[in-house]
C-alpha cells in the first residue's frame, strides 16, 4: 500500500487559509508547531525571535476562525510536517508481524 500526498497543494491550501486571516503562513505555521509542542506565548515568542504581541495575534487568529479552517490547519501541519515520520509509521504498523 501506498499513500500520495500532495505535499505541494497542502502547502497551498495553508497558504490561502493563512492569507484569508491576514496572517504569513510561515510564522503561523510556526507559531503551530510551538503551540503543539506545549509553549506558552512566551516561550514561542522566545523560541522564533518574536514579540509577544505577534504571537498572540496569531494565537487570538487561530482562536477566531472557522472549525473548517482550523481542522484543515492542524491536519496540513499533521501530514506535512511529521509526514516521513508517520508514512514510515504507518508502513511498518501494516507490515505482517513475523510470529
Amino acid at each position: 500500500m501506498t499513500f500520495d500526498i500532495d505535499e505541494s497543494r497542502a502547502n497551498e491550501r495553508f497558504e490561502e487559509i493563512a492569507l484569508k486571516h491576514r496572517l504569513d503562513p510561515t510564522i503561523l505555521r510556526n507559531i503551530m508547531v510551538e503551540r503543539n509542542k506545549g509553549r506558552n506565548n512566551a516561550e514561542i515568542a522566545e523560541n522564533l525571535g518574536l514579540n509577544k504581541n505577534t504571537v498572540g495575534k496569531y494565537v487570538s487568529a487561530l482562536n477566531s476562525m472557522s472549525d473548517e479552517d482550523l481542522r484543515t490547519l492542524l491536519l496540513i501541519i499533521a501530514i506535512i510536517g511529521a509526514g516521513a515520520f508517520l508514512l514510515a509509521f504507518a508502513a511498518a504498523m501494516m507490515q505482517p508481524s513475523g510470529g
